[in-house]
């Protein structure tokens, strides 16, 4: 209990808006190893294959949360999309030149025609609806604070018969030693704990299913990526709030869900 009461204090600490200030001025924005190549190539290479299965790799394209880059977009209009947005809360702050020139020969011609909106959450951004063909994310909507409120966004800023695809970490990120430490408090604790700081919203797969098919999106399919053994004892410690899901849904830690928006014209 310790732990979840010292993260509450710093939390109730950061209120404070000079504290804040200097907190977020001594905040690494970005995780260095999210730069190497692998790991773009990896994003571009896991969510291209699933937006393939259902749509051509072609339109208009945004990225939510890139992470400090534009690789993963770099490689969509490579593939053969016409324009790419990012959206991020934080400026983009690397120069990642040497990156973007490994990943397609033309990266120069290929950044004009994206675009990086920054300050702007999923769940409010000011973009046009039906603005994109394929909408993608790497390790960013559990971060989301309303993830209902995201996943209308989605479905709004998609274009009908355009597909979305995200790859989630249901993991507690505060140590991935103990993935699912986090969903031993109520939400009002957890809340109290991390609303000024990393937000991890807690949504389950079963959670991410029920999410998307209520944002009004159709043929939802969520796979999972990484599980743990959960038993009714360990379920036991967890909140009550917790208590009513699947044991394999508990352990369930990583997943990729792919949806599509229903094209115009066809009827529930």
């Amino acid at each position: 209990m310790e732990g979840i009461l010292a993260d509450v204090l710093k939390n109730q600490i950061l209120a404070v808006p000079a504290v804040r200030r200097r907190h977020m001025a001594r905040a690494a924005p970005y995780e260095p190893t999210k730069n190497a190549v692998a790991y773009v190539q990896d994003v571009f290479e896991n969510s291209s294959q699933l937006v393939a299965s259902r749509r051509p790799i072609a339109g208009n394209v945004l990225e939510i949360g890139p992470g400090g880059n534009l690789g993963a977009l770099v490689m969509y209009l490579a593939a053969g999309c016409d324009r790419g947005v990012a959206l991020d809360l934080v400026p983009l702050v690397t120069d990642q030149q040497a990156l973007y020139e490994s990943l397609a020969p033309d990266a120069s011609a290929l950044l004009e025609r994206i675009e990086y909106r920054t300050g702007e959450p999923i769940e409010q951004p000011s973009l046009s609806d039906s603005s994109f063909d394929i909408v993608f994310s790497a390790a960013c909507l559990e971060h989301v604070a309303d993830p209902s409120a995201a996943l209308r966004t989605i479905h709004r800023l998609l274009k009908p018969g355009g597909v979305t695809t995200h790859s989630i970490d249901l993991r507690d990120h505060r140590d991935f030693t103990d993935p699912l430490a986090f969903l031993r408090h109520s939400e009002r604790t957890w809340r109290a704990a991390t609303s000024r700081r990393l937000v991890t919203n807690r949504w389950r797969a079963s959670d991410w299913q029920r999410g998307f098919e209520a944002a009004g999106f159709v043929d939802v399919t969520v796979d999972a990526h990484e599980q743990v053994t959960i038993t009714e004892a360990m379920r036991s410690q967890l909140h009550r709030s917790f208590h009513s899901k699947d044991l394999t849904d508990l352990g369930t830690l990583i997943i990729n869900v792919t949806a599509t928006k229903r094209s115009s014209g066809v009827r529930a």
